[in-house]
Formats: structure tokens, C-alpha cells, sequence
């Protein structure tokens, strides 16, 4: 594999995911929302990577609007996820429609007043100009490094930093799990769950970097990470319906958002449980990447001594023969 070449094909892959989604971002579609912040979440994880012999301000400077754009959008997914968790919930189990519609409508109003702030001020005006920035910081095109000795060393270094970055991440999901421990703690597995998430965006670009037998390691971390992003979402929405049950606005129904807050207690309990019986396979993961996929990013491949064609017959032909 081309590793020059590598480099080039996975910052595009990224930048390419940004540019597809950014017009159902702009028309307000929940779904463009969603794919734009995991888009700026990649190309930031990527751009130290990638940018590793651009100037160190420059670097800076593209990833703080990048920061923004991902911040931004944040909490107006959020408050999506939580209007979709209360549609399915209402049709699922029964519960009282008056007491959820009072939740419904106090996130509602909290999403359209964001909504609202995103249109009067976006992070992002000119999304083409950024891309273009983006490339060019990168090394993109028409700046390609000139020689092969030059390609090598910018190689050696960005595949550097990209063990560095992993073997960092690994630690911090290993440290969370460890302070985590087996005691229902939302604060603690919301810490989990983030370092959780930056792995996987780093161990996507070692994946793409041509690095072997990550594909299994990616689907144990998306599966922690949508199990712990699934708990994190009904424990936001617990807060939302103990806000709303103390409001004026409760009126007579205070037992209606009990019983529905304590469902969702338990849910998240049951969820934490799961959570628990199958830690250990994080820590698996963990100690894969740090023992194996760094190592071997950081290992030159091997050169194959020139040997010629009709001598790599003859050798080939004496092997089968045998």
C-alpha cells in the first residue's frame, strides 16, 4: 500500500462526509444534523493526523471552528434524541399522553429557541472556503511533499502521531472504566462513553491507514458506545421529566410523571447491568490496541530485496515442487 497515498484517501473520505451531509444540515433535517456533528467529530480526530507538517496555528485555528460547529450542535441533538425516545416510549408502554405531551412541549421549546440561535448564528457560513482550507492545511492538493525521501518522512511522522493518539485514547477508556467501576454512576459512565467514542474515531483512521484487524475491535466499541449513548439519552430525559414534574405546569399530575420517571429509572439500571456483564470486553479491546495496532503502526514495513522476475520463477517453481 501507497502510505502517502493512505493519508490523502482518508482525510478526503472525511472531508467528503462533511460536504454529503451539509445540505440536509442546512434544510433542518434531524438526520443532517446528527451526520454533520459526526462528521466534524472525525475530521477533528483526523486533522492533527493528517496536518502533522502544517504550521501548529494554522492547525489550531481549523480545528477550533470545527470544535464549534460539533459544540453547537450538541445539545439540539439531544433534545431530537429526546423528542424520538418520548414518541416511542408514549406507543410502547401506555403511558399517561397528557403528562408526556407537557414533557414533549418543554423540550420542544427548548429545541426551537437553539434551532433558532443556529440560524441567527452559524458556526459555519461558507462550508466550500473551509473545505478548501481544510485540504490545503492537509496537504492537499497541489501540495504534495517532493521527493520520495520527503513523502517518507512525513509518512514516519503522521503515522506516528497516530499511534501516539491511540495509544492515548486506549489509556483514557481503560482509566474511565477503571474509575467507573460496577456502581451505577451517570457521570462516570458518561465518561466511558465519550472516551469510548474518541477511540473508535481514532481507530477508524488506523482502519483506513490499512492497519489489520481492527474491523472486529470497531464493532466492539460502536456497540459499547450506542449502548452507553442509548443510557446517557434516557438519563437526560429522566432529568427533563423531574424538571418538568416540580414545574407549575405539573398541576394534578404528579404521579403520572412519577410513574414515568421511575420507568425510566429502572431502564437505565437494567442498561447500566448490561453494561457491567460486559465491560470486560472493552478491556479487551484496550489491551489489543496497545499491544497490537500501535506497535504495528509505528513498525516500517519491510523492503523486499529486488530479486529478478526469472529468479522469483524459478524459486516459486522449486516451492511447488516440493
Amino acid at each position: 500500500m501507497n502510505v502517502s497515498t493512505s493519508r490523502d484517501r482518508l482525510w478526503q473520505k472525511r472531508l467528503n462526509e462533511l460536504s454529503a451531509v451539509w445540505p440536509d444540515f442546512m434544510s433542518g433535517r434531524t438526520t443532517g444534523l446528527h451526520k454533520t456533528r459526526v462528521a466534524s467529530r472525525r475530521i477533528r480526530e483526523a486533522l492533527p493526523i493528517v496536518a502533522v507538517a502544517a504550521p501548529p496555528d494554522k492547525v489550531k485555528k481549523l480545528d477550533k471552528r470545527m470544535r464549534s460547529l460539533t459544540r453547537t450542535l450538541g445539545p439540539i441533538r439531544e433534545l431530537d434524541v429526546e423528542l424520538a425516545l418520548l414518541e416511542d416510549r408514549a406507543a410502547s408502554d401506555g403511558s399517561s399522553g397528557r403528562a408526556l405531551e407537557i414533557v414533549r412541549r418543554e423540550i420542544a421549546s427548548r429545541r426551537q429557541a437553539l434551532r433558532k440561535e443556529l440560524e441567527d448564528d452559524a458556526p459555519i457560513s461558507d462550508l466550500k472556503k473551509l473545505l478548501k482550507k481544510l485540504e490545503r492545511v492537509a496537504g492537499g492538493k497541489g501540495t504534495k511533499p517532493r521527493g520520495h525521501k520527503a513523502a517518507r518522512r512525513i509518512e514516519v511522522e503522521w503515522r506516528g502521531v497516530l499511534a501516539a493518539r491511540l495509544m492515548r485514547r486506549a489509556k483514557r477508556v481503560g482509566a474511565a472504566l477503571e474509575d467507573a467501576g460496577p456502581l451505577y454512576a451517570p457521570d462516570r459512565l458518561h465518561a466511558v462513553r465519550i472516551s469510548t467514542k474518541k477511540l473508535r474515531y481514532a481507530l477508524e483512521i488506523a482502519r483506513d491507514a490499512g492497519a489489520a484487524g481492527v474491523a472486529p475491535l470497531l464493532k466492539v466499541l460502536k456497540r459499547h458506545q450506542e449502548r452507553l449513548g442509548h443510557l446517557h439519552d434516557l438519563q437526560m430525559l429522566l432529568k427533563h421529566v423531574r424538571e418538568t414534574e416540580t414545574s407549575p405546569g405539573a398541576g394534578s399530575r404528579m404521579n403520572e410523571f412519577a410513574a414515568y420517571a421511575d420507568s425510566l429509572e429502572r431502564e437505565c439500571r437494567r442498561l447500566h447491568a448490561v453494561f457491567v456483564d460486559h465491560r470486560g470486553e472493552l478491556t479487551t479491546v484496550v489491551k489489543q490496541i496497545r499491544q497490537q495496532v500501535v506497535p504495528a503502526l509505528t513498525t516500517p514495513p519491510r523492503r523486499q530485496a529486488h530479486v529478478p522476475a526469472r529468479e522469483r520463477s524459478s524459486d516459486h517453481a522449486r516451492v511447488r515442487a516440493k
